[in-house]
């Protein structure tokens, strides 16, 4: 027939095939008989530590918001955000002559009480007046100034206590009501950080525990000792809060500043903790390649926490493996290895 395969073009075809298979198998072989570089470091026992960051914010370790007690008008702003302060210092004035700081009034019966006390004491001295007269002056006198010292108190603001200015919250001119911020000053040789941790965390922190800060803004870090845990979690957020009270005696930190605070969870003796690159997932298995007699052999690994840009090993590799650290992606069982680079030791 005419669609029929002669017996010549069979055997033909059939010898295409078999030599098609034969190049196949031969490239195979090729691909796992030519040696693959690879970098690679010997496993040794270390001590690592398990760390863990969050974010907070510090705050004077004192801090006082100082806030408007009368509605006035701001006259004078002494002060800049930044601005180290005394304490007692004026640091804002109010309109003195507003109708709700009474300072006037309260001057001018201060300073006329004051010249007839004064005029008394002289006649009492001259036994001119009685001693009940004297003293019906000077307890006016006395009156008058604790009502003056009052009204000054309310319209020349001061600082309660040493530190640095936060915060100015007002400007010249502003109309302020009874209650509303003012200024913060917060003592700064000491800050507090405030952070949250969650449930599975919070087991890690005890009081007086250290914990370092460190910001994106500064080079330097700062130690701090936990001050405070909370005994139960905030109901919104399901986190506990911490606060630790950090040493900045020399003034690097500034309150209001973001930091980040790192904390030891726990010191590990003589585990094995490899490079995080060099960890595969193959058919969801965690694995890594080592070289035995430059031959690659894949091992799979249980995983343990990350320190560092490391990877503890809990069970997979021992001490001594020579670990592929680099090369690994283009290597398989029973690959040949031409080893470039040799570490004496994950460190």
């Amino acid at each position: 027939m005419k669609n029929m395969i002669s017996p010549f073009s069979m055997i033909l075809l059939m010898t295409i095939f078999l030599v098609s298979c034969n190049k196949n198998n031969a490239n195979n072989k090729n691909e796992k008989t030519q040696a693959i570089s690879v970098k690679v470091e010997i496993v040794k026992p270390q001590n690592v530590q398990v760390t863990s960051s969050y974010t907070g914010s510090l705050e004077g370790e004192q801090q006082a918001v100082i806030y408007a007690k009368i509605a006035e008008a701001v006259e004078k702003i002494n002060i800049h955000e930044g601005q180290n302060v005394k304490a007692n210092e004026v640091i804002m004035t109010l309109n003195k002559t507003g109708p709700s700081s009474r300072f006037q009034q309260a001057k001018a019966l201060y300073e006329n009480s004051q010249k007839i006390y004064k005029k008394m004491e002289y006649l009492y001295q001259e036994g001119a007046v009685s001693e009940t007269q004297y003293d019906a002056a000077k307890t006016e006198y006395e009156v008058d100034k604790a009502s003056f010292d009052a009204a000054k108190q309310l319209v020349e603001i001061k600082s309660p206590i040493d530190g640095i200015v936060t915060s100015v919250d007002v400007s010249v001119g502003d109309f302020i009501y009874l209650g509303q911020n003012l200024a913060t000053v917060a003592s700064t040789s000491k800050l507090r950080v405030k952070f949250h941790v969650n449930a599975s965390e919070v087991g890690f922190f005890q009081k007086g525990a250290h914990v370092y800060i460190t910001s994106n803004e500064l080079s330097q870090k700062a130690q701090g000792e936990i001050t405070t845990i909370a005994s139960s979690a905030d109901p919104l957020t399901r986190a506990f809060e911490i606060e630790a009270l950090i040493d900045n005696s020399k003034g690097v930190f500034k309150p209001g500043m973001f930091v980040n605070v790192n904390f030891i969870q726990e010191e590990l003796k003589n585990v094995i903790a490899i490079p995080q690159n060099s960890v595969l997932t193959l058919d969801n298995k965690k694995v890594v390649f080592i070289a035995n007699n430059h031959i690659a052999h894949k091992k799979q690994i249980v995983l343990g926490p990350g320190v560092d840009g490391k990877t503890v090993i809990k069970s997979g590799l021992k001490v001594g493996d020579t670990l592929v650290t680099m090369g690994q992606d283009y290597i398989d069982e029973g690959f040949k290895l031409n080893i470039t680079a040799m570490d004496e030791g994950i460190q």
